[in-house]
């Protein structure tokens, strides 16, 4: 289902039935994710769903309101458990300005990570690394009970079939032939090996690299937006430490990363395949969210980091 950009009156509107005190606040547009709308109101942020039609890979059987309902029944309990600050969803409103459930948290002060433009502090490797050992500490009957979705290897693996025959479906056309050879390959080496689908399921965030956020002086400060969250496979929230840090001139801070984390040369090798297969396919998932949305800048930036990606020797 779509639902329309909300507008200032509407939100006011709404404040007015599930939050009051907030209904004169100033109201401001923050940005927008592939989920949500965000807006400001005075001191708290509001999320309001967009379209949840071509997320399927993503949300599953889920939707945008129980979404919402998972972030606020998870992050109290979470919020005990990790020394960075997660937001607390303050209450959730089931009839929103655009007919569509919203939800409310305090700001949390910072920097989105990749978007700053600052330089992330020397102890941010370990700070973040510490970080994902606890999230992946938490006790996973408790997170199942909360809500989580619970996502094992045969679950994850038919996911990724599944996806991977969207791939096949509505991004194959849009691509060179080099392309589609490269992605038959990466995807049937990582849906053909068992190895990829063994892991011990632990609660994981999934995005990690758009939600990290640092204060000025370049120190983690918090983590947002645990929509997505789910008992899974513990690499899904490497990315970041794997890849990202390379990307951000951090490389000296992944071993104090991967100790925090508590991640040893086993485990790190383990994870690898995954975590390889995971940075090939943010260019394909930018493309389906470009035609999702018609629009043309995402599938084209896709492409042609896509192409980027291809390895020189694959001819047609």
């Amino acid at each position: 289902m779509s639902w329309s950009k909300p507008e200032t009156q509407q939100i006011r509107q709404a404040l007015r039935e599930y939050a009051p005190q907030l209904a004169d606040a100033p109201i401001a547009f923050l940005a927008e994710g592939w989920e949500f709308w965000a807006f400001t109101a005075g001191e708290y942020v509001l999320r309001f769903p967009k379209d949840e039609s071509g997320l399927t890979w993503l949300l599953g059987t889920k939707d945008n309101f129980q979404t919402l309902r998972l972030e606020q029944a998870l992050l109290p309990e979470l919020s005990s458990r990790v020394s960075t600050r997660v937001p607390k969803v303050e209450f959730v409103g089931e009839h929103g300005p655009n007919g569509a459930p919203f939800a409310a948290h305090r700001i949390l002060p910072g920097e989105v990570l990749i978007t700053s433009g600052r330089r992330p502090s020397a102890n941010f490797g370990k700070d973040i690394g510490r970080f994902i050992n606890e999230l992946h500490s938490f006790p996973v009957r408790r997170a199942i009970e909360l809500g989580v979705p619970l996502l094992e290897g045969a679950a994850l693996r038919e996911q990724r079939a599944a996806h991977y025959e969207d791939v096949i479906r509505r991004l194959f056309p849009l691509v060179s032939c080099e392309a589609r050879t490269q992605i038959e390959a990466v995807y049937e080496a990582n849906l053909n090996n068992v190895a990829n689908f063994e892991f011990e399921p632990c609660l994981v965030h999934q995005d990690l690299d758009c939600n990290t956020l640092i204060d000025a002086a370049g120190d983690l400060c918090g983590v947002i937006d645990f929509g997505d969250a789910v008992v899974s496979n513990p690499a899904l929230d490497f990315w970041l430490p794997l890849f990202g840090f390379g990307r951000l001139g951090l490389e000296d801070q992944l071993g104090a990363c991967l100790q925090a984390a508590g991640v040893d040369e086993r485990r790190l090798q383990a994870m690898r395949p995954e975590v390889e297969f995971l940075d090939f396919r943010f260019p394909l998932l930018d493309i389906l969210h470009g035609v999702d949305i018609s629009d043309d800048t995402f599938v084209e930036e896709g492409i042609r980091a896509l192409n980027a990606s291809l390895p020189s020797n694959i001819r047609c």
